[in-house]
């Protein structure tokens, strides 16, 4: 029968037109007598060209059968598992030890976006004047780059997005030296733990300064202090 027909992109065939398959559809009468398949499942009626083949599918099919069944339960029972473990995280209360720890990092990150500000992709795009019209592509460019990052913060809305801390440039570029201080880090540091290294007293820098107070004065010092830490900084 397969020869008959013309065999269309949702057909498929082995080399020597050995075995083909192809989406199948009951008939009216089907239909009726077999119970309804599941929306999420599909179809195939195969053919088997070969009696060798033939005789060889009908006696790993069974075996196959319970492959897949075991396989199919090994799958839901993980993903069961998984939607246990994200519902149950959602319904742990924290404890008083971690809702202060929260509420002491929460404040230091408002500090830092007070003390020097911060614009969202689009506001830098206006600033620079860019014509483009994805109007994130400028600030996602300066950051696939690393010279530049993003921390995530929630607007008055309470939705949570990416702005770009101030203290990275000037007349809204990117100040050179932050490239280097992020390659050092690499991958080392989260954006809000760089966030908050730029803004606190480091000891590698004289009087213990803050990076992000000798950027401009002093970055070869801070480069070095970047590299200092990184090599013992966790993510």
């Amino acid at each position: 029968m397969i020869d008959a027909m013309s065999k269309s992109s949702s057909q498929a065939t082995l080399p020597g037109d050995v075995l083909s398959f192809q989406p199948w559809t009951p008939t009216a009468a089907q239909a009726r007598a077999e119970p309804a398949p599941d929306k999420s499942s599909h179809s195939y009626l195969l053919q088997v060209h070969s009696d060798a083949m033939s005789r060889v599918l009908e006696a790993v099919m069974p075996m196959l059968d319970r492959v897949l069944s075991q396989k199919t339960a090994e799958v839901r029972e993980q993903k069961l598992e998984e939607l246990v473990d994200f519902i149950a995280g959602q319904m742990v209360v924290p404890s008083r030890i971690d809702t202060k720890m929260a509420q002491r990092l929460a404040a230091r990150h408002a500090r830092v976006l007070n003390e020097f500000g911060f614009a969202t992709a689009e506001q830098l795009a206006d600033a620079n004047q860019s014509r483009a019209a994805n109007r994130n592509a400028l600030a996602d460019n300066w950051k696939k780059r690393r010279q530049v990052f993003a921390v995530r913060h929630r607007d008055e809305s309470g939705r949570p997005r990416e702005v770009f801390p101030l203290f990275q440039f000037e007349d809204h570029k990117p100040i050179k030296v932050v490239q280097s201080i992020l390659e050092a880090f690499g991958e080392h540091k989260a954006p809000w733990k760089l966030a908050l290294w730029f803004a606190s007293n480091n000891g590698w820098l004289p009087g213990q300064a803050r990076p992000v107070d000798l950027m401009e004065s002093d970055p070869d010092a801070v480069v070095q202090a970047a590299r200092r830490d990184a090599a013992g900084s966790a993510a």
